[in-house]
C-alpha cells in the first residue's frame, strides 16, 4: 500500500512539474484580447461611505431587482477591523443610480427576493423569514421559514421540506393555497413543478395537471436548478447543461453554459428569455491542482479543497441559445456562497456587485454574438 501510494506521488510530482512547464509556455505566448467589443458598465455606484472603502471586501452579498428602475443590495463588508452589513435601495434611472434607502437589518447568509408592491423578502435557511416595506422602513416577520423556492414576482411561496411542501400567496401575510406531497421542484404564479420519484409533474397552482414527464435515470434523485421559463416551457439544468422542455418533457434547445454543478445559480428575465447564470468555482494552477491531488489522495480524500475563488456571470437567449454576456472575476478563497449578480424584469440589464461596487450593465438586443466584459478594476 504504501509503495503503490508513493509510486502515485511520483506520478503527480511528474505531472505536476509538466503542467507548470506548459502553463508557462501558454502564458508567454498569450495574444491580444479578442476583438470582440468590451462591454462596459453603464453605471457604477460605491457601496461604502467609508474613506478605506478600498480596502472592503465584500464577505457576502445579495442582489435583486424589485423593479426595472430599483435595485436591493444586500452586502456585508469587512475590513481589518469589523464587518458591516446592511440592505440599500438604489434607484436607475437608466443613467445614473441613487440610494434612496438604507437598513441595517441585514446578515451574512440571507438571500433577498422581490415581492409584490417593490417589496423585498429576506430569506434565510432555517430561519423566520424578513418582508422589507418598499422603502425600508418597516420590517414584518413573516414567522415562517420560507423556502428558496419562489416565484420571480414573489406573490408565490413556499414551505418545502423533504416529501412535502406549501403554496402561499403573499400580502400582507401569507395566505395558504395548496399543500401536497413529492419534492417541489421550483413556482411561479402560474405553475408548480413537482417531482415525485421518477417522474416531473406540472400542475397549476390549485392542482390541475398540464402535463408529465419521466426524469432521466441519471438524474433520477437531483436536478440542480429546474423552474419556468415564460408560460408554457421549463428549464432543468443537471449540472451537465441546460434544457429548455415543454410540458410533456421533449426538448426544445440545449444549452451549455460552461459551468459546474451548483443549486440557486440560475434567474431569469420576467418573461424567461435571456436566463442569467452566476456560478462560482475553485481555479488553481495546474502546478496546484496537482498537488491538492496528492493531498486528497495521500489523505484517503479528507483534505480536498472545499472553498470558491472565482465566478463567472453568463446570459443566454432560452430561444436562441446563444449567449450575450460573460463576466468573470477572482477574489480571496472563501467557504460562503458567492452570488453576486441579478438580471432585470426586462432583462435589458444586469447589476453586478464587485468589490465594494454595484454595476450596471446594458445587454444587448439581441443574443447574437457573444460579448465579453471585463472586471471593474
Amino acid at each position: 500500500m504504501g509503495k503503490q501510494m508513493l509510486a502515485s506521488a511520483f506520478v503527480l510530482l511528474a505531472s505536476a512539474l509538466s503542467l507548470s512547464a506548459k502553463e508557462h509556455n501558454q502564458k508567454s505566448s498569450i495574444g491580444p484580447a479578442s476583438a470582440s467589443p468590451q462591454l462596459q458598465p453603464v453605471a457604477s455606484l460605491t457601496l461604502s461611505e467609508s474613506p478605506q472603502s478600498g480596502q472592503a471586501e465584500v464577505a457576502w452579498v445579495s442582489v435583486a431587482f424589485t423593479s426595472e428602475t430599483s435595485i436591493a443590495v444586500g452586502a456585508c463588508l469587512r475590513n481589518f477591523i469589523n464587518q458591516k452589513c446592511s440592505v440599500v435601495l438604489v434607484r436607475w434611472n437608466g443613467d445614473t443610480l441613487q440610494p434612496f434607502a438604507q437598513t441595517l437589518q441585514f446578515d451574512s447568509g440571507v438571500s433577498l427576493h422581490p415581492a409584490s408592491e417593490g417589496r423585498i423578502l429576506a430569506v434565510q435557511s432555517l430561519s423566520p423569514t424578513v418582508l422589507y416595506s418598499a422603502d425600508l422602513s418597516t420590517v414584518h416577520d413573516l414567522s415562517k421559514p420560507l423556502s428558496r423556492f419562489l416565484s420571480p414576482s414573489g406573490k408565490t411561496v413556499t414551505e418545502w421540506a423533504r416529501g412535502f411542501w406549501k403554496l402561499y400567496r403573499l400580502s400582507d401575510g401569507l395566505e395558504l393555497l395548496r399543500e401536497g406531497a413529492g419534492d417541489l421542484q421550483s413556482v411561479s404564479d402560474e405553475v408548480v413543478l413537482i417531482q415525485d420519484r421518477k417522474v416531473m409533474r406540472v400542475e397549476t397552482l390549485d392542482g390541475k395537471q398540464l402535463g408529465s414527464f419521466s426524469v432521466p435515470s441519471a438524474a433520477e434523485r437531483y436536478y440542480a436548478s429546474t423552474g419556468p421559463v415564460g408560460n408554457n416551457k421549463l428549464y432543468l439544468d443537471d449540472c451537465k447543461s441546460v434544457r429548455i422542455v415543454d410540458f410533456d418533457g421533449r426538448t426544445l434547445l440545449k444549452m451549455h453554459p460552461r459551468k459546474g454543478c451548483s443549486v440557486g445559480d440560475t434567474s431569469s428575465s420576467a418573461d424567461g428569455r435571456r436566463m442569467l447564470f452566476d456560478f462560482t468555482d475553485r481555479k488553481v494552477s495546474g502546478l496546484k491542482h496537482v498537488l491538492e491531488s496528492f493531498q486528497t489522495l495521500t489523505t484517503l480524500g479528507m483534505a480536498g479543497p472545499e472553498d470558491v475563488n472565482s465566478e463567472e456571470v453568463r446570459v443566454f437567449d432560452t430561444v436562441t441559445g446563444k449567449a450575450c454576456f460573460d463576466w468573470h472575476r477572482s477574489f480571496p478563497a472563501t467557504y460562503s456562497q458567492v452570488r453576486s449578480a441579478a438580471i432585470s424584469p426586462s432583462g435589458e440589464y444586469v447589476g453586478i456587485v464587485a468589490k465594494d461596487k454595484l454595476l450596471i450593465y446594458r445587454l444587448p438586443a439581441d443574443c447574437n454574438e457573444l460579448a465579453p466584459v471585463l472586471p471593474d478594476k
